[in-house]
């Protein structure tokens, strides 16, 4: 089952990845301005946010796979009318439609993933091959997206993305378990309130902070290293392929390190400081212009992101019980969109680009001493 529940995540990653290529081009077609660009497509990220926030307590309660099949269904018919409308308050609705319900697929997916490992080295590797999987259909997509685009169109591009979205919601529909036999007791057995406990038991847990607060610093670092390295691309007068390029060997900076399996031995929090501590240099060398080529920095990040990102997941899997999984990752996904949001607009109101790489080293910095001094506070002291 865990194979079949990767499968379905790379094609969830696959399908939404594709569409990075197509958004803008496709509403400035429509005759969308600028500004209203990134409005649309910051909506998605609130929506987003708000949908994480309603489905924790939904996903503790009721089979994940009703979540995964239906809202993959869902979010298909979403991209179909996100390609077939011709004016731009349409296709803000259904970016708007499809942020909210990918917020119930993404968490349900994650965490029925975490339920199937019994051990914390089993669970690290689970999510260390949950990484591999997202990173190689991030990779992969984008390029199929523009392949798409030149040969059907933007518009019909959301219509094929949209059917393929459908075809992995009845897949998952067909071969995903309604729940799965990982000790835990069984999500149709909590009680009515345990929305409400749920919340209050993931926030009164220590040991989830780290995860909550890494997960925030490292979307944060990535969202202005996608602001600002386009145009640091463009201020060096290179071709805007060059930015393609270099978002290429940050996959492959992260498939580097996703590939090395024996890293799942080494504890989770010694790589979470090590990879915080690594981030928090490279920008701050980024911030401070050191002659270093921005292909070697890229690729960097991306080994950053390939060590942290299945570290904090690991943190969320072996600190909580696993009958709140959901409420976990929900949460964990909602500090992730906030994160998504807040760094591009940040960087934007900042008129040097070097002090958005500033404010994202000390955020990077602030979070990893943070995480240190969590550690030494709670070290030998019972959750």
């Amino acid at each position: 089952m865990r194979v079949l529940l990767l499968v379905v995540l790379f094609l969830v990653a696959f399908d939404m990845h594709a569409q990075t290529p197509l958004l803008a081009p496709y509403l400035n077609i429509l005759g969308v301005s600028a500004a209203m660009i990134g409005f649309v497509l910051g909506g998605y990220a609130v929506s987003n946010l708000t949908g994480n926030l309603f489905a924790g307590p939904f996903l503790d309660r009721f089979p994940k796979k009703w979540f995964i099949a239906g809202g993959l269904i869902l979010a298909g018919f979403m991209l179909i009318g996100q390609g077939v409308v011709t004016h731009t308050g349409g296709f803000f609705a259904f970016r708007l439609m499809l942020g909210f319900v990918m917020a119930f697929v993404s968490p349900a997916c994650s965490a029925m993933l975490g339920e199937t490992g019994k051990t914390a080295l089993e669970q690290g590797e689970i999510m260390g091959k949950k990484g591999l999987v997202l990173t190689t259909a991030g990779i992969v997509s984008p390029a199929v997206g523009s392949f798409f685009a030149v040969q059907f169109g933007y518009g019909q591009s959301f219509v094929i993305l949209g059917y393929i979205m459908i075809v992995a919601g009845v897949f998952s529909w067909l071969v995903l378990p309604a729940k799965v036999d990982g000790g835990g007791m069984p999500a149709k057995l909590l009680p009515k309130a345990a929305g409400r406990q749920s919340l209050l038991t993931i926030l009164e847990n220590r040991m989830l902070y780290p995860a909550f607060l890494g997960g925030f610093a490292i979307i944060y670092a990535q969202g202005t290293i996608i602001y600002e390295v386009p145009l640091l691309v463009q201020k060096q007068g290179m071709s805007p392929a060059v930015t393609g390029i270099l978002f290429s060997l940050k996959g492959l900076g992260a498939l580097a390190i996703l590939c090395q399996f024996w890293l799942h031995k080494v504890p989770v929090e010694t790589r979470s400081f090590a990879g915080l501590g690594v981030l928090s240099a490279l920008l701050y060398m980024l911030a401070l212009g050191v002659a270093i080529p921005i292909q070697v920095m890229m690729f960097l990040f991306g080994a950053c992101f390939g060590m942290l990102f299945p570290a904090f997941a690991t943190i969320l899997t072996v600190h909580s019980p696993r009958e709140l999984y959901g409420s976990v990752f929900s949460i964990y996904s909602a500090v992730l969109s906030v994160g998504a949001v807040l760094s591009p607009v940040i960087a934007g109101l900042l008129e040097n680009w070097h002090h958005s790489y500033f404010i994202a080293f000390f955020v990077t910095a602030g979070v990893c001493l943070i995480g240190v001094l969590h550690r030494l506070l709670l070290s030998g002291v019972p959750r």
